[in-house]
């Protein structure tokens, strides 16, 4: 079974069994893997002069093919690298595949996403299986994809892939088309790459710096860290406001789950400049695959809910609250999408990608999208006018990914924390300046003193720079609608909040006794507690299918 484990652990299967007996499923699945693997690519015989294909010698001669990459014929994980003209022969490790873009670009992948046409190798299709065989004694394996008219399972990778698994052909119907860029124009699409919007130079572009927040926002946050974020202490030792170049506030975007959430610092945030976006009303932890197989009405429920509760708790108008984040980055997959779409949203900001080096610029899901599906299940099908916005992940200190702060290698000094955020930001600013994702939550901060001085020190220097600003994410995608020069950035982002309620001088506390919501339950109840400006308390808790607490 070793091979087995071994395969199935490169391929990134994961077994969801309701029964304690499902081997005979691993099996299955690891068979059909197997299989694939094996006969995915035929070898042919190569012609070398002086140890080295001739097509590898005359892909990398300047005078000829000029490349910077060739694919060696007969093995799928050689390459070779052009060094003065010369080829350099390399091994991916593993048992990845050598999958060439283009003659400058290419890259080692997984043996179910690699492809690789000199070779031969063809990506094996994800197994099928019916649903009688995955019901195995006393238990049900979960299924990730049912198609649609035929009693067959298929992995979610395996929906919209280019090839038919369902008898049925249900995998392959409404399926996103691939982007045509002579047709996808800005303002209203974007296909996924990593191009500068609007054919300008990286150089001549501002660098966008979206600072996120996840999480309920807690009366001790917004006192404390919150302040020292967005304000710096001038030589009278007063706290003041940073600011962009062109003398705005330096601002962010705070994705909100409802539990613990203090609705009066919300307003005052907003008040501020910042925009206040949806992560959900109950937040549960991803137990039995809650979020991954919710449907699209209890999407609504949990997301598209929360608009009423900060227009009524917070005084944010329902129609500025247009984008969200999953929890836990779980993607719902296309009924997430139709929500959204459904309840007047204008991005999502949950879909992790390692593209990095240069990294994705924000797009459009009325095409296919090029990114890779990290959390399945992604989006599929065609979404005209919604953006996503990719969390680019950072390289920590320990070369590994990571998306959150709090999730990269925690740094042991401040010297540390300042090399983790100053290198993945150099990654976007010197290369094509593509919005820089630094995503917050308060227990970086909690868990070592040293990482706010290291935050503050960093947004000093950026402060410093006359080409970077800190905006929201609905900020950034207005500039990549109507992209200009950096000469123009200053008149294009405006900071008049005339038009929101300020912060009233009492808010009022409303208390909610014996709740059962979790963390909480029947055995072990407790207490919620709102703060807010609003004139009355809601007469029951808000929850899921009650947000303005009336039933």
């Amino acid at each position: 079974m070793l091979p087995v484990v071994f395969l199935a652990r490169q391929y990134n299967l994961r077994f969801h069994c309701r029964g304690a007996r499902h081997i005979k499923l691993h099996r299955l699945f690891a068979t059909a893997l197997i299989r694939n693997y094996l006969f995915a690519a035929v070898a042919t015989p190569v012609e070398k002069r002086l140890g080295v294909p001739i097509e590898a010698e005359d892909g990398c001669n300047p005078s000829i093919g000029a490349a910077t990459f060739v694919s060696d014929a007969r093995d799928c994980q050689v390459f070779y690298i052009c060094d003065h003209g010369w080829p350099k022969i390399t091994r991916c490790p593993g048992v990845t595949i050598w999958t060439q873009i283009d003659d400058h670009e290419g890259r080692c992948e997984a043996p179910e996403n690699g492809t690789n046409s000199v070779c031969g190798y063809v990506r094996p299709p994800p197994p099928t299986v019916t649903e009688e065989k995955i019901r195995i004694e006393d238990g049900l394996a979960y299924c990730e994809w049912h198609c649609v008219n035929s009693a067959e399972c298929i992995t979610n990778l395996a929906v919209c892939d280019g090839v038919q698994h369902c008898s049925d052909g249900s995998d392959e119907s409404d399926c996103a088309v691939e982007c045509d860029p002579r047709t996808c124009r800005l303002p209203g699409c974007r296909c996924s790459n990593t191009d500068v919007p609007g054919g300008l130079l990286p150089t001549e572009v501002p660098q966008l710096v979206m600072l996120t927040w996840e999480s309920a926002i807690r009366l001790e946050d917004y006192n404390h860290l919150l302040q020292q974020v967005f304000k710096k202490v001038n030589n009278q030792r007063k706290r003041i406001r940073r600011e962009n170049p062109n003398g705005c506030p330096m601002v962010g975007t705070f994705f909100i789950n409802h539990q613990f959430n203090d609705y009066a610092a919300t307003q005052d945030l907003y008040h501020d400049g910042h925009e206040i976006a949806a992560m959900s009303i109950s937040h549960v932890p991803d137990v039995s695959n809650y979020w991954q197989e919710l449907d699209e009405n209890m999407w609504a429920r949990e997301i598209a809910d929360q608009k009423q509760m900060f227009e009524h708790l917070s005084f944010v108008p329902e129609s500025s609250v247009v984008g969200m984040r999953a929890p836990y980055l779980q993607l719902g997959g296309n009924r997430q999408f139709s929500m959204l779409q459904d309840n007047g949203f204008r991005y999502d900001m949950s879909w992790p990608t390692q593209q990095m080096e240069p990294p994705l610029w924000p797009y459009t899901l009325e095409y296919r999208s090029t990114q890779e599906c990290v959390v399945a299940p992604c989006p599929t099908a065609s979404f005209p006018g919604l953006w996503e916005v990719p969390m680019v992940d950072w390289l920590d200190t320990n070369d590994t990914v990571c998306n959150n702060v709090d999730g990269c290698y925690f740094p042991l000094s401040k010297e540390e924390s300042l090399t983790l955020l100053r290198s993945n930001f150099r990654r976007h600013y010197e290369t094509n300046r593509a919005p820089f994702p630094l995503n917050l939550r308060a227990r970086w901060f909690y868990e070592a003193h040293y990482n706010i001085e290291a935050l503050t020190e960093f947004l000093d220097e950026l402060e410093a720079l006359p080409d970077v600003y800190l905006v929201t994410v609905s900020q950034t995608l207005d500039w990549i609608m109507n992209p200009s020069r950096i000469s123009d950035t200053a008149r294009f982002f405006t900071c008049d909040y005339s038009d929101r309620l300020p912060l009233c001088k009492e808010p009022i506390s409303c208390t909610y006794l014996n709740i059962t919501h979790p963390p909480n339950s029947i055995e072990h109840q407790g207490d919620r507690r709102i703060e807010t400006c609003a004139t009355t308390c809601p007469p029951r808790y808000p929850w899921v299918n009650n947000p303005d607490g009336n039933l």
